[in-house]
């Protein structure tokens, strides 16, 4: 495992480098992803950073040889746009259950 840790760190750190992440304050922002083992989320701010997202793992994938099993990952929207999802082929759900937590949201603008 701490192998993989290690092999993931290069795409996480990209995407730290690259994406806002989350103002909780005037002062603080949270960081936009959180991984734990093989699990990675990404907290999206703004419809460009899919691009950012897409263009990280397209390296990270020719790097490495991983690739993004797009049947596992999911796009949980909070906000009023669902269409960018599809700049990573992924399906959108309304539901996620991460680290043993569930969370759920109404989807906008069906």
């Amino acid at each position: 495992m701490i192998l993989y840790v290690l092999c993931l760190h290069p795409l996480l750190r990209t995407l730290e480098d690259n994406l806002p992440g989350i103002r909780l304050d005037r002062n603080t922002r949270s960081p936009p992803v959180v991984a734990y083992a093989d699990d990675v989320t990404v907290l999206v701010t703004q419809p460009g950073d899919f691009a950012i997202i897409h263009e990280a793992v397209r390296c990270y994938e020719k790097a490495t040889g991983a690739k993004l099993n797009s049947q596992k990952s999911k796009v949980l929207p909070t906000g009023g746009g669902r269409s960018q999802q599809l700049i990573l082929k992924l399906s959108l759900t309304t539901k996620l259950r991460s680290w043993g937590s569930n969370m759920e949201t109404p989807l906008q603008n069906r």
